[in-house]
């Protein structure tokens, strides 16, 4: 059993390419070869999202907390990927305005036509979820240099994230609970190498519909 997962909003911040957007057929045809496992992605969701970075004393701090919401629509069959196109509009606390995600989210086929792999892709990345349980996936991705720099550390720093997410039942509605362990390497004010390993995501996306 697969987990579902709408991961597009965590994945925009560690992105910095093109956007990527997929087409499909009208959702009130959806074709029935399509894998329940994507059918069942196709839906609206609400967010609440921070993420978490270090202070000019290294010392860890809220950077910023964003809402958002996703439209996963048009479940469809492309070649060896069975997948939902995503539509996430985030809107950032403070003024700092909004900003519109498109990409996609599916699984891999098998040769006999059930899934495999469970992905999520957007601005030309792809990440690769690893199912941990039957509500418990993950994934780990280096820190891109965008993040570095929102995060507050140097350009020169490096790191790795490795998401958790858990799926389950909130009054009835289904909830995914996402937190992101990050561990950053650099050179402070003085030369000294630090790692810092901390809570640098955390958020949920609850069902609308």
């Amino acid at each position: 059993m697969h987990p579902r997962a709408i991961l597009i909003s965590v994945l925009v911040l560690q992105c910095a390419s093109k956007t990527l957007a997929s087409g499909g057929a009208d959702d009130k045809a959806i074709d029935a070869s399509v894998p329940k496992e994507v059918r069942d992605l196709a839906g609206s969701y609400a967010g609440e999202w921070t993420m978490f970075g270090i202070d000019d004393k290294g010392n860890v701090v809220r950077k910023m907390s964003w809402t958002d919401k996703v439209a996963a629509t048009h479940p469809e069959i492309k070649g060896d990927r069975a997948f939902v196109s995503i539509n996430d509009d985030m809107t950032f606390e403070g003024g700092r305005g909004k900003f519109k995600v498109t990409g996609s989210e599916g699984f891999f086929l098998k040769k006999d036509g059930t899934v495999g792999d469970h992905f999520a892709e957007t601005f030309g990345s792809l990440h690769l979820m690893v199912s941990l349980a039957d509500n418990v996936s993950s994934y780990a991705a280096p820190v891109s240099a965008q993040e570095i720099g929102m995060m507050g550390f140097p350009k020169d720093a490096t790191g790795q994230h490795v998401l958790v997410k858990v799926t389950l039942k909130e009054d009835g509605v289904e909830t995914h609970r996402v937190t992101r362990l990050s561990t950053v390497t650099w050179k402070d004010k003085e030369s000294k190498e630090r790692t810092l390993q901390f809570i640098s995501l955390q958020g949920y996306h609850k069902r609308q519909q």
